[in-house]
């Protein structure tokens, strides 16, 4: 299964194009692929349902939930909704693309960026019958938020080494002082 952990916060980077789920700061109700910038308007918390059969995908700067208004059907159009909406997360099946299907839970209807994966600022972002286009392919990035005035230690959570490439390969993780 994808590497995504409950209650953690993802921004999602379309594979076709390599623009990202983005709220709309027009209406603050659509969602458009955009290009990434690390906004607050481009990071999702996914949250475990709690069967643990299913996911919610929360915007972290609403406070609301990614779905859909009305039944789920070819070109309905991915929105944000006050309550929550059941995705089904898989790992990609697209050869060439390394990712997430996003998937309404119980169908096979799929978060596409329209235009099969235009890169365009704006692009819709909507559902499709499961294809084999990396449009219908999102590759997680998690999200650190470091909280102002406060003092942090880094901590390296690779150990140490002896290989001259160790600082390239780090993943260092905050922890307030």
């Amino acid at each position: 299964m994808a590497c995504i952990k409950n209650q953690h916060v993802y921004s999602l980077k379309n594979c076709q194009a390599g623009s990202a789920v983005d709220l709309s700061s027009k209406d603050n109700h659509s969602t458009i692929g955009f290009r990434p910038h690390n906004g607050p308007n481009q990071a999702w918390i996914f949250q475990q349902d709690g069967d643990k059969n299913g996911w919610f995908i929360k915007s972290s700067h609403s406070g609301k939930y990614l779905g859909i208004e009305g039944n789920p059907q070819n070109g309905t159009a991915v929105i944000v909704v006050s309550n929550p909406f059941k995705w089904d997360i898989k790992d990609s099946d697209v050869k060439s693309a390394e990712g997430i299907r996003i998937l309404v839970y119980g169908t096979n209807l799929s978060l596409d960026l329209s235009d099969y994966g235009n890169s365009a600022n704006g692009t819709r972002i909507q559902l499709w019958g499961s294809g084999s286009g990396a449009n219908q392919i999102w590759a997680p990035t998690e999200r650190v938020f470091i909280e102002d005035q406060h003092i942090y230690s880094l901590r390296n959570c690779q150990g140490t080494t002896e290989d001259q490439d160790t600082y390239s390969k780090a993943c260092f993780h905050p922890r307030l002082v």
